[in-house]
Formats: structure tokens, C-alpha cells, sequence
């Protein structure tokens, strides 16, 4: 349950539990107390009217009766004759309201009939229930703050604790584990779980990474220092320095590729650097088909394309995307023989263009499908390579919102399959 409805179920229920306990205290203690005090009240005004009556009827004056009765009993009373003539009245305010508890009766004095009223609050001082009430009150109250702290600290304080603990415990290198529960801690606990998982895997990665730029760098300028060192020191005739020259410049390049490939990889997963436009994807296949089909050549490979999405628009950022192809002709080249061919597809798949990069070269091991585009796999035992080239692609193709896969083909050899999502 959420913590917004519990709270509110909470609240819902502490209120009707309040309003049950006072109406039952209402009830069942101080009304039959109130009941009992005001029929003695009226039971002793009874009493009074009937003294005073008899009081009256000795008396001289009717006024000095009355005012005497009133002092002594510290009563209120009200005369009117028969036609409606207020004879005697010591609270106006009071009779005034009309509606108030009082005993009246007819009485005759000298020939004259009058009607006589007496009233008297009812002393509450007697009742129990009512002195208590405040205390019942309290208590009740008292009841509800232990009750609604219990639940507190048992949906909120308790597991505010448990996750402050669980970030304290990961500074000093303890990983949080999840819970069963589902409430709404629960749910932030499991999520920074979750988030120290990914954190950890990004670290781990982030530490092969570094490795592995030390590893790739390392080895080239070893070399670089080695073979400088010897046109520096040794003595060595012109086509001995030619052939160190041209190795150094080579591991240079290589070196160079290097860095641009950890380069492209920092920031090919950038959305903000993505500047996506229109164009056309049969222009943008005669590109690639312009920029590769004579490098291939070179090596005796021959390229294909074979599109099916003429007329139809590509919006997407072209530098970006022809890196993808780059990075995915290049290694199915580096495997493909001569007479060898890489071909290039391009069709319509729902909301998707689908491209299919085949070549007829070694293939991958099942078992490594699913490596490739992971950063730093390489199959490459001399580390020519980085192992980014593929990575670089997936990042690519997701950041335009679509996917990418390999597959053995019939030929023996490799389909990288990604799509592009249509505008």
C-alpha cells in the first residue's frame, strides 16, 4: 500500500477511533449520570415550590416572600398572573430564552390566581463522568500519539534508519542487499541496490578500461622508445634507420588510431552531442558505397548494397552512424579473405530501417555472439585493436533509438544486424 493512502487510511481510522470512544463514553457513563442529576435537580425544585407555596400563604407580602425564598435557595423565579402580568421576576436573561428547565404550577393568593415558575442549575460538580471527561480525553489522546508513533516508526522511522544505515554501511565498502517487502522503503532500498549494482559494474568496467588504454598504449611506445633509442646509440647503416623510421611511424599510427577509437568511445553515448539531420538513404549508402567500395577493392573484397528503401529518409547524425559502418566494415575486412565480398542490406521493418553488414570471413564462436559488442572484447591476440570498434557501434545505434545483434550466416561467416528507428 502506498504511503500516501496509509497515511490517509491511518488518519481516517484515528479519527472514527476518537469519535467511537467519546460517543460510547457519552453514552454509557455521562448521560445516565446527567439524567440522574437533573431529576434530582427538578426532584428538589418540587420540593422548593411546594415549601415556597406554603411560605406564600403565611405570608403578608407576596414580594417579601418571594425575595426571601430566592436569597435562601439561591433559586430563580418567575410570576405572572393568569392575564399575563410578570408579577415577580429576579433573572430577566434567563426567562427571557423561554426555553430552559424549570417547574412551574398554578397557585392562588388573595382571590388571585398566578402561575409561579422555578429554576435552578444543575449542579455538575457531582458527576463523576464529568469531572473525568478531560482526563478520559488525555487518555485517549495518549493512546492515539503511542499508536500512531508505533505505526511511524514502523513504516517510516525504521526503515528511513535501515536505508540511512545501508548508505553509511557502502562508504566503508559493505553493498546493501535487497528486501521483500513492497512498500515505498522498500522499493528505494531495492532501487539503490540496484543503483550500487550498476555503479559497481561501471566501476569494474571503468577499471578494465583504464587497463586496458595502459596495456594498449603501453605496447606500441615500447616499441616507439625501442627502436629510437637504437637510431640514437647504435650505429646503423641508411636502409637499417629507413626500416626503424618506418616502423616507428606505424606504431605511431597505431597509436594514434588508439586513443581516437578511446576517443570516439568517451563520447559517442553523448546525446547532447548528437546533430541529427534529413538525408536521403540511398544518398547515404552511395556514401559509404563512395568512401569503402575501393579500400575493399584494394584488398580484393568486394562490397555490395543491396537497398530496398529507395525514397525513403534517414534522420539521423551522418558522422555518427558512418562511424558505425566504419567500425563494422573494417572488422568484417580484417576477417574476410580475398575474393571475399561484404554486402550491405537495407530494409523497411515496422517503425524501423534494418541493416545487415555480411561478410563470408571466420565467423565468431557461438559462445562469444554475444561478447562482441562489449567494450574491450577482442578475439585480436596481438591487441592490434582495441576491442571498442563494436561497442562504439551499439552505443551509436541505441542512442538513435535502435538496437544491434550478430548472427553466423551460411557462408561462415558474420551478419551484424542493427536498425535505425524512422523520424
Amino acid at each position: 500500500m502506498k504511503m500516501k493512502k496509509a497515511t490517509l487510511l491511518l488518519v481516517i481510522f484515528i479519527f472514527l477511533f476518537n469519535f467511537i470512544l467519546i460517543a460510547g463514553y457519552f453514552k454509557y457513563f455521562l448521560i445516565p449520570q446527567l439524567s440522574i442529576a437533573i431529576e434530582a435537580n427538578n426532584e428538589q425544585l418540587n420540593n422548593d415550590l411546594i415549601s415556597i407555596l406554603k411560605k406564600i400563604n403565611y405570608s403578608a407580602s407576596l414580594y417579601t416572600a418571594l425575595d426571601d425564598f430566592a436569597v435562601e435557595k439561591n433559586i430563580d423565579i418567575y410570576v405572572e398572573s393568569i392575564d399575563g402580568i410578570i408579577i415577580y421576576n429576579n433573572n430577566e436573561a434567563l426567562w427571557s430564552k423561554g426555553a430552559i428547565s424549570h417547574v412551574t404550577k398554578f397557585f392562588e393568593y388573595k382571590d388571585t390566581m398566578y402561575i409561579i415558575k422555578l429554576h435552578k442549575e444543575t449542579n455538575t460538580a457531582d458527576i463523576p463522568a464529568l469531572n473525568n471527561f478531560i482526563l478520559f480525553e488525555i487518555l485517549v489522546i495518549l493512546v492515539i500519539v503511542l499508536v500512531f508513533f508505533e505505526t511511524t516508526n514502523q513504516r517510516v522511522i525504521s526503515p528511513v534508519e535501515k536505508l540511512q544505515k545501508s548508505i553509511k554501511n557502502y562508504k566503508f565498502g559493505i553493498k546493501p542487499t535487497k528486501t521483500t517487502g513492497h512498500s515505498e522503503f522498500d522499493i528505494i532500498q531495492n532501487n539503490f541496490v540496484e543503483l550500487v549494482d550498476a555503479l559497481e559494474d561501471e566501476k569494474e568496467k571503468q577499471n578494465r578500461i583504464i587497463a586496458s588504454i595502459s596495456h594498449d598504449i603501453k605496447t606500441p611506445l615500447t616499441s616507439i622508445l625501442g627502436y629510437s633509442d637504437r637510431l640514437m646509440t647504435a650505429k646503423l647503416d641508411e636502409s637499417r634507420k629507413s626500416d626503424y623510421i618506418e616502423k616507428i611511424h606505424a606504431k605511431a599510427i597505431n597509436l594514434r588510431d588508439l586513443t581516437e577509437e578511446f576517443d570516439d568511445y568517451l563520447s559517442c553515448n553523448l546525446k547532447e552531442s548528437m546533430k541529427r539531420e534529413d538525408i536521403p538513404v540511398t544518398e547515404f549508402l552511395n556514401i559509404i558505397n563512395k568512401d569503402y567500395k575501393d579500400d575493399l577493392a584494394e584488398k580484393d573484397i568486394k562490397l555490395i548494397i543491396n537497398n530496398t528503401c529507395d525514397g525513403e529518409v534517414l534522420h539521423i547524425d551522418c558522422a555518427k552512424m558512418k562511424r558505425v559502418f566504419s567500425n563494422i566494415i573494417a572488422n568484417s575486412a580484417r576477417y574476410t579473405p580475398k575474393k571475399g565480398k561484404i554486402t550491405i542490406k537495407c530494409k523497411k521493418i515496422d517503425k524501423y530501417f534494418e541493416f545487415t553488414i555480411s561478410d563470408n570471413g571466420q565467423g565468431v564462436p557461438e559462445k562469444d555472439l554475444n561478447k562482441i559488442f562489449e567494450p574491450l572484447f577482442t578475439s585480436d591476440p596481438s591487441r592490434k585493436i582495441s576491442g571498442l570498434g563494436l561497442s562504439i557501434c551499439k552505443e551509436i545505434v541505441e542512442t538513435h533509438g535502435g538496437y544491434i545483434y550478430a548472427r553466423n550466416n551460411d557462408n561462415k561467416g558474420l551478419d551484424v544486424i542493427f536498425t535505425v528507428k524512422k523520424n
